[in-house]
């Protein structure tokens, strides 16, 4: 029932921002005699959900297996707001999935709440002046998996704050190349016991030779540096659509002079290969990069897997599956 429960909420969930915000966005301008007169073009909007179900069911299967319930939802929406030289873009991508092994166990499989606002003045024919704020974050729990007792992330642990003033070049309609050489970028950890960790870049946590607090760890670690945020949305042919964004930082101001040459990447994309107008093939797979996000080193010894240190590492994530989706 967990997983029931839990599918129908993350459903209501992701639909609420575009059924809110579609309701704010005028179709006609009224006369004084109540008669339509003139389309309003200044706001455009458009969002696609997506909900994937899978179910497995295993009895007396010699070979072995789990049976399980998973599930995920997705919404991306933009909003854009255009008037004489001025623009307003917000848009949003929001996941949540999660798998559920009957009677036992509820694992999360997929948390991203990533929010884009940008407000441009048009300087040129392809070239604005823009600022441009990045937030991202997650909405649930994180677990190190099997082991649920082990926090290693929460709402706003991590949270990804960006701050930047630059110039978007936009030399054809679905690609464009934003650069900052002035971005700030904070970095919060707002749960208790992972900024005591040190987690994620911030100062962890002063302790005495029994282990006890003496100073909590902080909850934020500030940058400033350059940022250059490059996307496509198109297609690739008649039923393929993709969406690639692709985010790079460089801190200007780290404390150890020798990672100031080190640079952040995260690069989301996405490939949709539609059947018809309510079902969908969706590929989808992120890369990123992160000096302050350390993940443990394992070697084995004395044929037992032990862990030796910790070290930045690229990230990967990957799923493909078959999705009902709905255009607005």
């Amino acid at each position: 029932m967990k997983v029931i429960k839990g599918i129908v909420l993350l459903k209501f969930l992701l639909m609420f921002p575009v059924v809110m915000f579609a309701g704010l966005i005028p179709d006609t301008v009224i006369n004084k005699n109540g008669a339509d007169t003139t389309k309003v073009k200044h706001w455009k909007h458009k969002a696609l959900y997506t909900f994937g179900l899978n179910q497995m069911a295993f009895s007396n299967w010699a070979a072995g297996g789990e049976s399980s319930l998973s599930a995920k939802a997705t919404t991306d929406y933009e909003l854009k707001y255009t008037k004489k030289r001025f623009t307003f873009d917000h848009s949003a991508k929001l996941a949540f999935g999660m798998v559920g092994y009957i009677d036992k166990r509820v694992e999360k499989t997929d948390d991203k709440l990533d929010l884009s606002f940008a407000l441009s003045h048009k300087w040129q024919k392809n070239l604005d002046f823009t600022g441009l704020i990045l937030f991202k974050s997650q909405f649930a729990n994180g677990y190190k998996y099997p082991d649920d007792s082990t926090l290693i992330s929460s709402f706003m642990a991590p949270g990804y704050l960006t701050v930047s003033l630059g110039f978007n070049y936009k030399p054809v309609k679905k690609f464009q190349i934003f650069m900052s050489p002035v971005a700030g970028k904070l970095i919060l950890v707002m749960n208790r016991e992972l900024a005591d960790k040190g987690a994620y870049g911030v100062k962890k946590a002063e302790v005495d030779t029994a282990g006890n607090i003496l100073v909590h760890g902080q909850r934020y670690n500030g940058k400033l540096g350059l940022n250059i945020v490059t996307s496509y949305k198109g297609k690739i042919s008649k039923n393929i659509d993709v969406n690639t964004v692709l985010n790079l930082y460089n801190n200007y101001i780290d404390p150890e002079i020798s990672n100031r040459w080190n640079i952040d990447v995260d690069w989301d994309n996405r490939f949709i290969f539609s059947f018809n107008k309510f079902f969908a093939t969706i590929l989808y797979f992120h890369l990123k990069y992160d000096d302050d996000a350390v993940v443990p080193v394992y070697k084995m010894v004395d044929g037992e897997k032990v862990k030796v240190s910790e070290s930045p590492k690229l990230q990967f994530k990957e799923s493909i599956g078959l999705s009902f989706t709905y255009k607005i």
